[in-house]
């Protein structure tokens, strides 16, 4: 990720990594990166929402036995 300040490092940066995203992050700087960079942090993040939800989903007793799951795709599905 990287900060920039004018136009002439956005072309920069568009000649160095070829597509890319522009944003701004959470200290409200405009900030260029990557698509491969972009996607990147974006499956991380997605991946941090889906640990946290099932944090939460044990914590809160919302889980189930594997063994039944199985057993119910297999009356299901005929896995």
């Amino acid at each position: 990720m990287q900060q920039l300040t004018n136009l002439k490092e956005i072309e920069t940066a568009i000649n160095q990594y070829g597509e890319i995203v522009i944003s701004k992050n959470s200290k409200n700087n405009v900030v260029v990166m990557s698509m491969e960079e972009y996607k990147k942090k974006m499956l991380d993040e997605e991946i941090e929402r889906k640990i946290l939800k099932s944090e939460e989903d044990y914590n809160n007793g919302r889980v189930r036995k594997a063994e039944d799951v199985f057993k119910e795709w297999k009356l299901k599905y005929g896995i």
